[in-house]
């Protein structure tokens, strides 16, 4: 986390550097997983993916070809959000299968299920209750307890359809089911080893969901770049991703074959979240997570619906930042007011995400207002809400959801 005097004194912080150990990106690169599975001595490969990617696409057969009989299982029942239970039963699965190395096979729910599965692997986790003793705690407004894993858990391959990004993070989001929470759940444990970042194998990927989960990345570099600890590295690959792709998600979403375009994107991806955890996100993801839990909403699409009210609201006190955020949208600002060219990049954003053909009001994914209550309840119990750049009210956080509907 990056600080730095207010009267421009030198910076001070520290960078936590995540410990993946490889990525392999381009079209066709999915050939080398024989020999990363290989170097991570697995013997007992459990795949986890979802029941669409298994049953209506060839990809679970092409790594069952590449790697033969060290397939050990498959779960094709990975859901969005990741309910507990749903990881339980993945766990035993793989837990019966004798499973020495996990791949996941799909998006963000996919990995976030892997990563949950590996917990329960190394924690000896049969039940959905025991994952409370894992969950991340947040006491507003700044007590946070971090539960360590004692276990050792089996690496984790990566292998994306999407832009979720989730491959490049220690931490998963469980959603408990009773409570309608989405929990967090960080470890260095929960890095995945390897990661293949493979344009050709996403061919298959509905274009809604490669645009909103696109506009996740954007939301990464958004929220990153304004936050209240942005610090040089993570300034400079948020700025680089949302230039990259403001250029490519649309051409990449109108051609699914478009494999040049879509590798800038998946690599653009990457560098949103590349560090992530050294900074304080805000509003957009905070909101977002509860609209997944409680109202099943995909994070991409609560992107492409919160981010540009949060921008608006934190308008008055990252107004310079967010005119920087305008340039990599394309806008020329040249002649214009820091707060002019802040408003532009606004409203280029909303130009982008209707462009895309995506839903960008809460009623157009069946969020009723009748949720707004729980929806405030729960996001003033998630941290990066009570990080946000402007602090939020409950009253607040209500305005927004009244101007997202």
């Amino acid at each position: 986390m990056s600080q730095q005097t207010t009267d421009g004194g030198p910076l001070y912080g520290k960078f936590d550097i995540p410990t993946m150990r490889r990525v392999w990106y381009g079209p066709g690169c999915l050939e080398h997983l024989p020999e990363e599975v290989e170097r991570l001595g697995g013997q007992r490969v459990f795949i986890i993916t979802s029941h669409t990617l298994a049953t209506q696409t060839d990809l679970v057969d092409r790594v069952r070809s590449l790697l033969g009989n060290k397939v050990v299982g498959v779960d094709a029942a990975s859901k969005q959000h990741v309910p507990r239970r749903a990881v339980v039963e993945a766990a035993a699965q793989a837990r019966e299968a004798g499973a020495d190395l996990l791949i996941s096979l799909g998006g963000g729910s996919q990995i976030d299920c892997a990563k949950a599965v590996a917990l329960c692997l190394a924690e000896g986790v049969k039940n959905p209750e025991q994952l409370d003793d894992y969950r991340v705690l947040f006491e507003y407004p700044d007590k946070v307890t971090v539960p360590s894993l004692k276990g050792q858990a089996p690496p984790h391959i990566t292998v994306g359809t999407t832009l979720s990004a989730g491959d490049f993070t220690n931490f998963a989001g469980i959603t408990d089911e009773e409570r309608r929470v989405k929990d967090l759940y960080v470890d260095e444990q929960l890095m995945p080893k390897v990661s293949f970042l493979d344009a050709a194998i996403t061919v298959h990927t509905p274009s809604w969901l490669w645009a909103s989960t696109g506009m996740r990345a954007v939301d990464h570099c958004v929220e990153a770049f304004i936050s209240q600890s942005h610090m040089p590295f993570t300034d400079a690959l948020a700025f680089h991703a949302l230039q990259l792709l403001f250029r490519y998600l649309p051409p990449s979403t109108r051609d699914p074959h478009d494999l040049a375009a879509k590798t800038q994107c998946q690599l653009a991806a990457w560098m949103s979240i590349f560090g992530l955890a050294n900074v304080l996100l805000g509003l957009s993801h905070g909101i977002g997570h509860q609209l997944g839990a409680r109202c099943n909403v995909p994070h991409g699409l609560t992107s492409c619906i919160m981010l540009p009210h949060v921008l608006e609201f934190n308008l008055p006190v990252t107004a310079e930042r967010q005119a920087l955020l305008a340039q990599a949208m394309g806008v020329d600002t040249r002649d214009m007011a820091t707060e002019d060219a802040a408003r532009a990049g606004i409203e280029s954003l909303r130009r982008f995400i209707q462009g895309l053909g995506v839903p960008y009001r809460l009623r157009d994914v069946n969020v009723t207002r009748e949720d707004f209550d729980g929806i405030v309840r729960d996001a003033m119990q998630d941290l990066v809400v009570a990080t946000n750049p402007r602090p939020a009210t409950p009253q607040d956080v209500y305005a927004l959801l009244e101007k997202a509907y």
